[in-house]
């Protein structure tokens, strides 16, 4: 007589679970963290890539959101809206005071690329210098077929930005003429090179591996933009790319996530996107 009910109350069991599978749930998902990282877009690229492959596996995930900026992610950790952003430049003084680590896990070219038509293979300082300030407009002028230049700049404080000014000061001094696309984060950037092909842009070497379109890095002076050049010492235009966080406030997903970004099939993962590991500090 009890079998009836006990059947019932079993079938209604197996359809919960049965549901829960199809929905995507999992005893083991209950709980889990998810620990998302704001910041830069200079690393965007790189670091969804590592957080993809840290996630194999586990119920806990880690997320690489778009990007806010460098500063934009070092004020969600002194604000505690984040226990850990990506930043592509340097603590200033007044951002140290809030106890912040700054941890760099690895280096990566800032390069200067043409797009998909631009058939240029190298410049000169001069001739960038020109070039940005609008003094030279036509990729004739530098040995290319006769096509406008489509000028892609960044706004000033910008992480890539920073580093082509420590490196070639004549650009701390330029006025960008009318016209020049300014977007505001290194995504946008690959998205305006991608669209115009006869653009010139700054971005980092990783965000190509961002896209299947044809852009064309260009050596400088005679320097192509290689990792080999770069561990070198040939090129020069390098960004560090760091984690920033309070050392008081990391869980265990984080210190998790900074363990396997410094270790070797982490390193491995970064080569392939052209940047150079760094070891723990």
């Amino acid at each position: 007589m009890q079998s009836g009910p006990m059947l019932k109350k079993g079938f209604g069991l197996s359809v919960v679970l049965l549901l829960s599978l199809f929905l995507g749930f999992s005893p083991g998902a209950v709980g889990a963290e998810t620990l998302e990282i704001p910041g830069t877009g200079a690393c965007e690229v790189l670091l969804r890539a590592l957080a993809e492959a840290f996630n194999v596996n586990r119920t806990d995930r880690v997320m690489v959101p778009p990007s806010i900026g460098s500063s934009g992610g070092i004020r969600a950790v002194i604000g505690d809206q984040a226990i850990m952003a990506r930043v592509a430049q340097p603590l200033k003084d007044q951002e140290k005071a809030h106890g912040l680590r700054y941890l760099v896990f690895s280096r990566d070219l800032v390069i200067f690329a043409g797009g998909a038509r631009v058939m240029v293979k190298n410049l000169t300082q001069a001739q960038l210098l020109d070039i940005y300030a609008g003094k030279i407009t036509d990729w004739r002028e530098l040995g290319g077929g006769p096509a406008p230049i489509r000028v892609l700049a960044r706004q000033p404080g910008d992480s890539s930005l920073l580093v082509i000014q420590e490196h070639l000061p004549e650009f701390r001094n330029i006025t960008f003429p009318q016209g020049v696309k300014m977007p505001h984060t290194d995504p946008k950037m690959l998205q305006l090179v991608e669209k115009y092909k006869y653009s010139i842009a700054w971005l980092t070497f990783s965000a190509l591996k961002g896209t299947q379109a044809t852009i064309h890095p260009l050596a400088l002076d005679g320097i192509a933009p290689t990792p080999e050049n770069a561990r070198s010492g040939k090129y020069q235009l390098i960004c560090d790319y760091a984690l920033v966080f309070k050392e008081t406030r990391l869980n265990n997903l984080a210190r998790s996530f900074i363990d396997f970004i410094f270790s070797k099939p982490a390193q491995q993962l970064m080569k392939q996107y052209g940047v150079i590991p760094v070891d723990k500090e």
